[in-house]
């Protein structure tokens, strides 16, 4: 483990030894297009493939169960929280999460009567937030995809959880610089990726592994850490920027531009 790392961990364990209460770690995860590969952006029958399929991000089971090693060698309770919109009735994820190793914790998926996904989210983890104090740690973890930076962003502000980490992965492709041309959508304080890659050196995951770091470099320099299906995400994107519509040769190009970008993404680390 490189020294950088040993001496944030010391120091962690330096300041929760003096503390007569200790704090607690909350961890809250959505599923689909988080930990679990969704398609969600481009919907339709690869929305479909990919709900049966059922295929996890393997580097992000890691990351958790590598946060609860280390936070519990520290002395702290960490607690894992699982939180989808997905309808409860067309998904076992305390099956799914088990047989797939995540770590053990309470999952929730939406109800009929819920409301919609932000009034659903707000209220499923503020309830679950309340219970917090300013001295806990909140990793918040989610996608773009609907309303997951909005709501974690908006209960930490209003609960005073001022010690937390927001990380939202970019499927949408809009929260990602690309080039001159395309516009960045991102919220202040809040953490976007396109892949871990970019996760490697954040100060909140101060405790991946060198042996987790190792897997997601292979994973990048392998052109495997994002799904192919996300390149479809962004000549969409392209396509709607430029207002193609049946246009063939903006299409065409759209989709050229498209694997540029991609490529070139993969040539950043």
């Amino acid at each position: 483990m490189k020294l950088s790392k040993l001496l944030k961990i010391f120091f962690i364990f330096l300041g929760l030894s003096t503390q007569v209460i200790h704090s607690k770690v909350y961890v809250i995860s959505d599923i689909d297009d988080t930990v679990k590969k969704a398609n969600s952006a481009n919907g339709g029958v690869g929305q479909a493939y990919h709900f049966f399929r059922k295929k996890i991000y393997p580097e992000m089971r890691d990351l958790f169960n590598e946060l609860e090693v280390i936070y519990e060698k520290l002395g702290e309770e960490v607690e894992f929280h699982y939180v989808s919109a997905a309808p409860d009735i067309l998904f076992n994820q305390d099956k799914w999460l088990n047989k797939n190793n995540f770590p053990k914790g309470q999952a929730i998926l939406r109800r009929p009567g819920d409301g919609d996904t932000y009034e659903y989210k707000t209220n499923t983890i503020g309830a679950i937030l309340k219970a917090a104090s300013a001295n806990d740690t909140i990793y918040l973890f989610g996608d773009n995809s609907s309303k997951d930076a909005i709501v974690y962003k908006e209960l930490t502000e209003k609960l005073g959880l001022v010690n937390n980490f927001i990380y939202i992965r970019d499927v949408m492709t809009d929260a990602t610089f690309w080039n001159n041309d395309l516009p960045v959508n991102q919220l202040d304080n809040v953490v976007y990726f396109f892949s871990e890659r970019e996760l490697l050196d954040h100060d909140g995951l101060f405790f991946i592994s060198d042996k987790l770091r190792n897997t997601i470099e292979k994973a990048y320099s392998s052109l495997t850490i994002v799904p192919d299906y996300t390149l479809k995400t962004i000549e969409k994107r392209l396509r709607d920027e430029w207002g193609c519509g049946l246009s063939k040769k903006c299409r065409c190009i759209a989709k050229e531009e498209s694997k540029k970008l991609w490529n070139d993404y993969y040539t950043r680390f």
